[in-house]
């Protein structure tokens, strides 16, 4: 049956879905495009239901994942109803309901070469999700956020990770202190975790610190830098050289450039070609 009207009960409530309160009560999200629901099919994520519109759903590609996963509950809608939920100029016609992930930082399993980025209070949604797909890209294990933090679950976030979000396990941590026991946890269960926090004014060059074995990586918000607690718990507060006049760099560009360095520490080592001992700072 096609939904032609704006009240319908089931438009109405997706349409809320706009609304950071109304994902957080409902435990749901809407995510819109070709590229990011097919994502999340794939990748099985939980996906309630897909919606469409015919008109506006020119692609092949799309088409064929409705065919190809027609065992999900479907709507379609006129082009006038889509446009209602849609936040792009030019929607492309298909979107989809997800639930909320529950991930816990119990859910995950340390590992001796593991590799955690950490984003500590953003407060900006496309940081956030250029961080999650920088992670993925990196190929790190997962991605802790802390809060209080720009929703996960944004719009604008969902759109940066470019299907990112479902590649890795994120979590949120709502107390920050939860996370440096988490750190003593993976310690006492004998992994030489090593925490490094990031900072303009920190004492190393983020090429000086060895990110070699179980890493997590500390980023601060993009006013504010780490807290003080997060700083506590880092073992390194490390900093990215500035040549230039600028001082700084974009928070999620900053993150590329760190992590990007620990991928070339990491695949050297696994080259056999790096003979300092772990755990040192290297000049």
């Amino acid at each position: 049956m096609l939904i032609s009207s704006l009240q319908n009960p089931r438009i109405k409530a997706i349409r809320r879905l706009r609304m950071r309160k109304y994902r957080s009560r409902e435990e749901r999200y809407l995510i819109e495009g070709i590229r990011i629901v097919e994502e999340a099919l794939e990748r099985n994520a939980p996906v309630e239901t897909l919606v469409y519109s015919s008109e506006l759903l020119v692609s092949g590609r799309a088409q064929s994942l409705l065919q190809q996963y027609a065992a999900v509950d479907q709507i379609t809608v006129t082009p006038e109803v889509f446009a209602s939920f849609s936040d792009r100029q030019a929607p492309q016609g298909i979107a989809a309901v997800v639930r909320t992930s529950n991930t816990s930082l119990q859910d995950l399993e340390p590992t001796n070469n593991m590799l955690i980025v950490v984003a500590w209070q953003l407060q900006t949604p496309g940081n956030l999700g250029s961080i999650i797909r920088t992670a993925d890209a990196a190929g790190a294990d997962a991605v802790a956020i802390v809060e209080p933090s720009v929703d996960l679950y944004d719009p604008l976030t969902v759109r940066a990770t470019m299907g990112s979000l479902y590649a890795l396990p994120i979590v949120t941590v709502s107390n920050e202190k939860s996370l440096g026991a988490w750190f003593e946890t993976v310690r006492a269960a004998d992994i030489p975790l090593r925490v490094m926090g990031t900072s303009a004014h920190g004492a190393a060059l983020v090429w000086e610190v060895d990110c070699r074995g179980p890493l997590v990586i500390l980023i601060g918000s993009e006013k504010d830098g780490l807290s003080e607690y997060a700083r506590s718990v880092a073992d390194t507060l490390a900093r990215l050289p500035m040549s230039g006049s600028a001082s700084s760099l974009n928070v999620s560009a900053a993150t590329a450039a760190i992590l990007f360095e620990a991928v070339r520490q990491r695949s050297t080592a696994k080259d056999g070609n790096d003979q300092t001992e772990p755990g040192i700072l290297r000049g």
